[in-house]
């Protein structure tokens, strides 16, 4: 991703999630489920109450120290089960039963993708902390536990509009978020991010995705439309998103 471009994207949902309370209710019900979602609220507390203390560091020095489930290849880990992630996203995507379908859940997605990613570009800028191997002063959020879980929130908002048995897409779901936690995990053994990092990051991702699922991708909801209009050197993105529900 260009880091210019994934801020853009990412600043500019900040900015529509900010005016939610003027828009359309359809996007304030949204940013609001997203916000009370277990998994937005849940690491941004636990995060908070690592922040006590030495609470957070001690707990990345154990992990770090440790490396209990994935020893001295935490880091190549994190990068295969964050990629996988991404790839159940976009099988799941295309797994859907229209080419029509296909098309918004990706274009979505791949949306949702870039705005988290530019939130958290945004504020690994702002924040600056050090990592704790000491390689940078990029460390929160974690960026890969931004993208795993923004990913496996998209791959379940897929499996919910797939023909499967009720408990096949309960075990992909939950291989889903196996893949977020684990990446989470990974980047804390792998030195890389401090446990609220990776906290933060994961509660970023799902509350942006989350977000994007509820407001424009879910079935039965109103039919947001995004579309290019190119005109002389240039072109516009025209996003129309009904007033009322199509339900």
């Amino acid at each position: 991703m260009r880091p210019n471009l994934v801020r853009l994207i990412g600043f500019a949902v900040l900015a529509a999630l900010a005016g939610c309370a003027s828009s359309p209710p359809r996007l304030g019900e949204a940013a609001l489920a997203a916000a009370k979602s277990p998994r937005t609220w849940v690491p941004l507390a636990g995060a908070a109450i690592l922040s006590v203390g030495d609470l957070d560091e001690s707990v990345s020095d154990w992990a770090a120290d440790e490396r209990p489930l994935f020893g001295g290849s935490a880091a190549a880990v994190s990068d295969d089960l964050r990629n996988a992630a991404v790839a159940g996203f976009f099988v799941t995507a295309l797994a859907t039963p229209t080419a029509r379908e296909r098309r918004r859940r990706i274009g979505w997605g791949v949306t949702a993708l870039y705005a988290q990613g530019g939130v958290v570009e945004g504020l690994k800028d702002v924040v600056g902390r050090q990592r704790p191997n000491g390689s940078g002063d990029r460390s929160f959020p974690s960026g890969h536990a931004g993208v795993a879980s923004a990913a496996a929130t998209l791959g379940q908002s897929n499996l919910r509009a797939l023909d499967i048995a009720p408990g096949w897409r309960r075990s992909a779901s939950i291989g889903f978020e196996a893949l977020a936690v684990g990446t989470a995990w990974a980047r804390m053994e792998a030195e890389k991010h401090h446990a609220v990092d990776v906290l933060a990051g994961y509660a970023i991702g799902h509350f942006i995705t989350a977000f994007v699922a509820e407001a424009f991708i879910e079935p039965g909801l109103p039919a947001a439309e995004l579309s290019f209009q190119g005109f002389g050197n240039g072109g516009a993105l025209r996003l129309t998103v009904p007033l009322s529900p199509s339900r």
